[in-house]
């Protein structure tokens, strides 16, 4: 009884270290799209997206510099007027600064302008070699405005790109993951096609062993040839290879599904998927609607398009005529005495419109004007295009969901007749009325209509997946 226990315990030991995870496609697709390299790297794509629109909008807020000269020197000759000798001399003459300077900055979105309040304050230290100049000490405190007129809002535009950009990186990152979902559809359908395979060759191995051994009997007792005997033999030796071939096809198929989802090469794993034919039926004016509004590139050609005659609008105002305001007004005050320099202060009073007008540039702006609108045409000819390519896509895909449901419809009842004829002909060999060739024709014909079967349905599946993907639109599988 101790010894019964024991194999017991060991049996179980033996069946929970050599457990392996089995895996559907949900769960496959779940780890797929959370530690798989392709979603990863669109991830950060995304992220990087964000963070740029972020900073973009942060930008436009206050921003607060400051500044520090510590010290600023200068040591230089000059020429001065010695009025001694009434003429003009080289003397040596510098300074050495220590200057702080704080800076509050907006700029104004909505007018392309910057507003700022400038705080500054320095302690001089003169030299020269004709006379002593005492230390002095300055203060200034200003607003300043410089408002560019009749020119493109670079600010504006700024932000403009970078949502678009974000808006693309979106939709980048869900075409990835439709991407990503069919890739490790397909790559599962085909890891469990291999897995299928090899039990529809084990099943073929045992039916020809089975036939192996009642010729092996018949030629024991005289009712067969030798010759037929023979010829099983070599049915099961090229079964068993195509065994082995099919069993280390579908290990390395494994490993191929591991990277792809993001599992480590040393986890075992197996696949069970239980595959039903539903039929779908399939509107082809609807599926070239949703793809054409929902597909990813063709979004993002119609947002390069906006973005592209943003670039048009942009380059065309380098060459007209642009004009600047700055303003400013502050107080400040120099002195010899550091706590003067807080009270009594002056004015200080500038503004300024500055016009620019182009008058000749040898036809360069005009030229890069040029370059940007066919840029431009170019985008917009690449959308027309695209409408062309995805319209042509969908027909092709429907068209073969359509062929693979006809095949499934034929070969699954091809695999019950070639089943029926298969035990047919195991009998009437039994009873020696066939020979092994024409059993292993009928064994060979039931192979193969499993197989198509299978591959028919998983052809369907896959076609139905691929609909999904390019229409990004959920049509099941």
């Amino acid at each position: 009884m101790k010894i019964i226990k024991f194999v017991l315990i060991a049996l179980l030991f033996s069946a929970s270290s050599f457990a392996q995870r089995v895996l559907t496609l949900d769960e496959a697709v779940s780890i797929a799209l959370k530690e798989s390299y392709g979603i990863k790297s669109a991830e950060y794509s995304l992220i990087s997206s964000q963070k740029n629109l972020e900073a973009a909008k942060l930008g436009l807020r206050t921003s607060i510099d400051m500044e520090f000269d510590v010290p600023r020197y200068s040591r230089t000759l000059a020429s001065q007027f010695n009025p001694s000798t009434g003429t003009e001399q080289f003397f040596e003459i510098g300074y050495t600064t220590f200057e702080s300077r704080l800076m509050f900055t907006q700029p104004i979105v909505y007018t392309n302008g910057t507003f700022s309040l400038v705080g500054s304050m320095w302690r001089r230290d003169q030299f020269s070699a004709q006379q002593d100049i005492p230390i002095d000490y300055y203060s200034n405190i200003s607003l300043r405005l410089r408002q560019p007129l009749f020119t493109f809002n670079t600010q504006s535009a700024n932000l403009t790109r970078a949502e678009v950009n974000m808006q693309k990186s979106q939709r980048n990152y869900t075409r990835s993951e439709k991407e990503m979902i069919y890739n490790v559809t397909a790559a599962f359908f085909q890891l469990y096609q291999a897995k299928k395979n090899v039990e529809i060759v084990k099943e073929e191995v045992n039916q020809v062993q089975t036939s192996y051994n009642t010729a092996q009997n018949k030629f024991k007792a005289g009712l067969v040839a030798e010759v037929e005997a023979l010829q099983l033999e070599i049915d099961l030796a090229e079964s068993k290879n195509k065994l082995l071939n099919a069993e280390r096809t579908f290990e390395e198929l494994k490993d191929n599904f591991k990277l792809l989802i993001g599992l480590d090469l040393s986890e075992q794993f197996d696949v069970a998927a239980l595959l039903e034919y539903s039929p779908v039926t399939i509107n082809l004016d609807e599926a070239v609607e949703h793809a054409l509004n929902k597909r990813t590139e063709l979004l993002n050609t119609a947002a390069d398009i906006n973005l592209n005659s943003l670039t048009v609008d942009e380059v065309d105002s380098r060459g007209n005529i642009s004009a600047l305001i700055t303003a400013n007004y502050g107080i400040n005050k120099n002195d010899n005495v550091f706590r003067e320099v807080f009270r009594d202060f002056s004015e200080d009073r500038s503004v300024a419109l500055t016009l620019q007008v182009p008058v000749l540039d040898w036809g360069r702006n005009s030229r890069e004007v040029e370059s940007a609108e066919a840029n431009l045409n170019l985008t917009r000819l690449n959308y027309i295009n695209q409408k062309q390519q995805i319209e042509k896509e969908i027909i092709a895909v429907v068209n073969k969901i359509e062929s693979a449901k006809a095949r499934v419809e034929v070969l699954s009842k091809s695999v019950e007749l070639a089943k029926k004829s298969y035990e047919i002909s195991l009998a009437r060999f039994e009873a020696g009325t066939i020979t092994s060739f024409d059993l292993s024709q009928m064994q060979l014909r039931l192979t193969n209509a499993k197989t198509n079967s299978l591959n028919a349905l998983i052809d369907y599946k896959l076609a139905l997946a691929d609909l999904s993907r390019k229409t990004m639109h959920d049509y099941g599988s």
